[in-house]
């Protein structure tokens, strides 16, 4: 625990409180637009499912100049920025204060979760405070698991097409799925719950200061209770939806920060997932959720014109990165008339050997991204060319099929891997 973290005055609110049993973390940065109906969803699930419980809501500042503080200390509040709501057995405490450190969610959350070391909470969940569609049966889903079954860490489930996410369904899922050896439904979620254990382990790694910490944070708390054998479990939740708002960060910064952190967090935990074999179902607690979203409204045939245009002008840096083979099953996709057709094993191929690339570091490495984005582009149009307008149940299907074939590859990838690390 690094009480230096936290402010004096942050210390004092929290030596009011004393010690707590749930504690809901809310990192923020100018989400006036939609943090009341979270804090609204919060304040509910402590009353409805959590009444005997001591409960916490706390928020975790970056520096928002929207009144985004101000709104989750509500309209009753006293000098030390401590709000406290009665209900009929138990006192909720709700505190918003500013973190310190470098930019970025990796500080919030790393206030938050010594906040929870410090109060001792027996249960944590962390929200996403831009999320529309957060319920207090999202909270109870996260926090139950690990209060009353005595998980340790609680990924989401969330009701969604399965063409929807392209990012995480076609990169980040089966290659966690192939490498850690779990199938996680959603590894890059920015929600999820904890127990002390867990997060006591968190604060004790050697992430906070990094880079990977700012832009990799989702994934390597998901990494984290993989790769530290931590009780896991996924919990449904029900359809997640953002407000289009023009201050996210674009295509090109999403992609790069995704595919750096995927990579970085593969490296972080090489000592737990070159060893393992197979994968195993990380299992559910809880129903189901109905709601799935509508699929992608993207145009396959930009996506792979795209793809197309692009691949010539970067086939020299691609040689450098992919194997001849995997080179030549580019270009000859291509090169193909009519539709484009990038299948399972190429696109696994491709993956695999751009992780290598940034593992044995032939270039820059946020080149290596670069080069992946407008292959990606043209896998996505491929994929959505053939699968698009089919039934959520053959998508799914076809995704369960592409993470076969990344699972087929890790041998050649721990090969290509440990002969790196054995020169």
């Amino acid at each position: 625990m690094q009480t230096s973290l936290l402010s004096d005055d942050l210390v004092r609110d929290l030596m009011a409180v004393g010690q707590v049993d749930v504690l809901v973390g809310v990192p923020t940065l100018n989400n006036a637009a939609t943090v009341e109906g979270v804090v609204r969803a919060v304040a509910d699930a402590f009353v409805r499912y959590f009444p005997r419980d001591r409960t916490l809501l706390l928020n975790s500042d970056g520096g928002s100049t929207d009144g985004t503080p101000a709104l989750i200390r509500g309209s009753a509040r006293d000098e030390a920025g401590t709000v406290t709501v009665s209900h009929r057995l138990r006192t909720e405490h709700r505190i918003s204060t500013p973190y310190h450190g470098l930019p970025g969610k990796g500080s919030a959350l790393r206030q938050i979760l010594t906040v929870a070391d410090l109060t001792q909470a027996r249960a944590v969940a962390v929200l996403d405070a831009d999320v529309t569609t957060v319920t207090p049966e999202w909270i109870a889903a996260l926090i139950r698991p690990v209060r009353d079954q005595h998980y340790d860490y609680v990924a989401p489930v969330y009701a969604r097409h399965p063409a929807d996410g392209p990012l995480v369904s076609q990169i980040v899922r089966p290659l966690v799925r192939a490498l850690y050896g779990w199938q996680v439904q959603e590894p890059l979620a920015a929600e999820f719950g904890c127990s002390n254990r867990f997060l006591a382990h968190c604060l004790g790694q050697k992430i906070w200061d990094s880079d990977l910490s700012r832009y990799g944070i989702d994934l390597w708390i998901t990494g984290a209770a993989l790769a530290g054998g931590f009780t896991s479990c996924q919990a449904p939740l029900g359809p997640r939806r953002l407000p289009a708002t023009p201050d996210r960060p674009g295509f090109q910064e999403t992609f790069q920060q995704v595919v750096g952190a995927t990579f970085g967090c593969l490296e972080q935990h090489a000592s737990y997932w070159l060893t393992r074999t197979g994968s195993t179902p990380l299992p559910i607690v809880g129903a189901l959720i109905d709601g799935q979203s509508d699929p992608p409204a993207i145009d396959p045939a930009r996506l792979t014109q795209a793809f197309s245009a692009d691949l010539r002008s970067l086939e020299g840096l691609l040689a450098t990165i992919l194997r001849p083979a995997t080179l030549e099953g580019l270009k000859a996709a291509a090169r193909s008339e009519g539709e484009v057709r990038f299948t399972d094993e190429l696109w696994a191929a491709t993956v695999c050997e751009c992780l290598i690339a940034h593992h044995r570091g032939v270039m820059k490495r946020e080149h290596v991204a670069q080069a992946m984005m407008p292959l990606y582009l043209g896998r996505i149009g491929s994929f959505l060319t053939q699968y698009g307008a089919q039934d959520p149940a053959a998508v799914e299907t076809a995704l369960g099929s592409l993470a076969e074939e990344f699972e087929r590859l890790k041998p050649d990838v721990v090969n290509q891997w440990t002969q790196q690390q054995n020169r």
